[in-house]
Formats: structure tokens, sequence, C-alpha cells
């Protein structure tokens, strides 16, 4: 394999001086051992989707962890180590001691001398996570770069761009595919299906909207938007969720002042035909009311922090209406925007019309579909490099 000039003169000053003095290592385990290498800036996240999936598709695999500052996850078994400088003495010192059969590198911060010498032990190696910016590449590293790339079996970009990016500066036989972002994708959250059952025929159909984990700052914009929707479809009922069930009672005085017909789970009262707003016991159920709300608004996102994980509703078939104050879920919400999966509102006046505009079923549905796709590649990412990294290793072993 060609080595650029500035690999070759990397690699040689590399191998100078002695390997680091440092805490004995654990002793290697019998059997296969896959290394996974988490390059600085891997999100805990990602790492925690991948070793998961790891675990659940080959039961009993030794794994170890490499990382400088991402934690491994809680729950799963696996080695962990410190990452060798990227020096020759101390990289042969780490896989001397670790021989792993294969190894999954997360990220595009990589170390050219750890990466030559594993490819010169022919140990099938995996880029996954990868992003990269080419004009961030100077001319004189774009052939170091490439030369370290091209030493990979397989490669799995995060996205299109960099997809593209990194098959430009590698050329046409870097083994590079589009794998997704990787996505932390809850579990979809359990309802009662007698209860579900119950409740959807009560709704008798109506249009639905649900505000999530309302605090109490958001409630004259909730009902706001819900005297406006109504306008435009008067059996419309809001299901409302405050963050604080002791809110219940004062909600019901409220909304009652305002002429709505208001029923309470904390009173055991039902949403029959003439009730406007039902309110839930608070933070409780939500798996249920997600999947009787075409439509919900993520609560806190006005002001901040958003309460609820968009993912949720996501997962359920509920398009999601949300505020300019994500965090901590703003890179989801990002991603799901990217994907036409929600519509934004910048403050709390822009309520009523984004409420009044999801109420046709169509549009309500086309943005829960966009969502459903967006939520579920991220599992599907997961499921493709862990696919990638098990058949790596069983060709080694």
């Amino acid at each position: 394999m060609a080595r650029s000039l500035a690999l070759g003169l990397y690699l040689m000053l590399a191998d100078r001086g002695a390997p680091d003095v440092r805490p004995p290592r654990p002793r290697r385990p019998d059997g296969p051992l896959l290394w996974v290498n988490a390059a600085t800036g891997t999100r805990p996240e990602a790492m925690d989707q991948l070793m998961r999936g790891l675990a659940a598709s080959r039961p009993g695999l030794a794994v170890l962890v490499t990382s400088e500052a991402t934690p491994p996850p809680e729950g799963v078994d696996c080695l962990t180590d410190l990452p060798p400088p990227d020096r020759g003495p101390s990289v042969r010192d780490f896989l001397d001691h670790w021989r792993p059969d294969a190894a999954l590198f997360l990220g595009s911060d990589l170390p050219p001398a750890l990466v030559t010498e594993a490819h010169e032990r022919r140990l099938p190696m995996i880029l996954a996570d990868a992003q990269l910016d080419p004009g961030a590449t100077s001319f004189w590293r774009r052939g170091m770069v490439a030369s370290v790339l091209a030493r990979f079996d397989r490669i799995l970009a995060r996205d299109t761009a960099s997809a593209m990016a990194l098959q430009r500066l590698g050329g046409r036989s870097l083994p590079v595919e589009r794998a997704g972002h990787i996505e932390a994708v809850p579990d979809p959250l359990p309802c009662n299906e007698a209860e579900r059952e119950v409740m959807a025929d009560l709704l008798c159909a109506r249009p639905v909207w649900f505000a999530a984990a309302c605090p109490e700052a958001e409630e004259e914009a909730v009902i706001a938007a819900h005297i406006h929707a109504m306008s435009h479809a008067h059996r419309l009922l809001l299901i409302l969720a405050p963050t604080d069930p002791a809110r219940v009672e004062p909600l019901i005085q409220r909304l009652t002042d305002e002429g709505l017909i208001v029923a309470a789970r904390a009173r055991d009262e039902e949403p029959d035909p003439e009730v406007q707003v039902y309110l839930t016991d608070g933070p409780t159920e939500m798996g249920l009311w997600y999947r009787l709300a075409p439509v919900t608004w993520l609560g806190g996102s006005l002001a901040g922090p958003a309460i609820r994980n968009p993912a949720e509703p996501a997962a359920l078939g509920s398009a999601i209406v949300h505020g300019p104050a994500g965090e901590p879920y703003s890179p989801a919400l990002e991603r799901l925007a990217e994907a036409r999966a929600t519509l934004g509102v910048q403050r709390a006046a822009d309520l009523p019309g984004a409420i009044a505009e999801l109420i046709a079923p169509d549009k309500a549905a086309l943005l829960a579909a966009n969502a459903w796709v967006a939520t579920s590649a991220g599992a599907e990412a997961v499921d493709r490099i862990v696919g990638a990294t098990l058949s790596a290793l069983d060709r080694a072993v």
C-alpha cells in the first residue's frame, strides 16, 4: 500500500524513544477480543448505543474500550484501557499485550502510528461515525490522511456530506458508505393497552393534541393556542400534562374561568365528548397520551429546558411542535428538523397558528411519519455498524 511522504516522516519521528511507563494493564482474556477505540469528542450516547448493540448481538464477547475522555457505558461489561501515545514503541507495546482480533474506531481523530501498526499486523479495522470537513485538512496532510484512511476495511460515515468528503479525499477505491447518525433511541414508552382502547373509543376520532410536561410558565401559551385552534375545529381536545401534579386544581379553575369544559384524571373523570380540556395526573402514563394524540407540544421548549425527549413522541407516531429552547435535546431536535419531522415556533404568540395548522390530519401525519423514519434511522445506524464489526471479527477468528 502506498504511503504518503508526510505519513512516512510522521512514522519515522514517532518511532523514537521507549514505551511510556504506565500502570499494569489487566490480563487479556482468552478467546476473541474486539477492540473499540473512541476518539476525542465521541458522544457518550453513541458509545452507549453501540456497546449495547454489540452485547445484544454477541453475548459474552470480550470487548476492550480505549478512550481519553468518553466514559464506558454503564451496565455493559467491558475491559478498559487508555489509548497508547501515538509513538511506535508505545503502540507496539499496547498491541503486543492486548492482541485484539478486530478493531472498531469511532470518530475521525485517527492516530496514524496506531492505525498503521494495526494494519501491518493484519488487524481488521472498521471506522464508524466518521465525519470529515476536507477544508480543515491542509494540502500537506491530505495525502497522510488519505493513506491512513486506506488502511481501514470499511468506513461508515455519519452523513452523506461526510461520505462524499471522505471519498474525495481517499479516492474511489476507499471503502466508504453512509451508515447514518447514531442516535440514542429510547424504547417506546409503555401503556395499558386496555386503557388505550377505552380512551380511543371515548375520543371517537376527535382531533386531539397533547401538551407534554407543560411547565407553569407555558400554561397561558398552551391555553391561548387551544382556544384559537378550537375556532378551526370545535371538537378539538387538549390533553394537558402539567409538570407539577399540584397544578391540576389551579388549572381547573383557570380553564373554567375561560369558559372551557374541563375534566381531570385525578378526579376519575373521562374525556367525554363535551370535554374540551383533559388534565392528566402530571408526567405519568406518557406512553398512553402520545399514542392518543396525533400532535404533541414539547413542554419547556419555549424558555428551556425541554423536559421530555422528543424521541418519545416520535417513536409513537405523534407529530412534534416545539419552541426555540430545546436543551438538553437540541441535537435531536435539529436532526428531526432536518428530516422535516417537527414544526418549530420562536415565541408563544406563534403557538396558536402552529396548532391550528397541524389540526389537518394529513399535515400531522406527514410530520409524524418523517419523525418515525428519522428516529428509527439511529437504530439502523447502530445495527449496520455492529453488523460490519462482527463480520470483520468473524473473518479474523
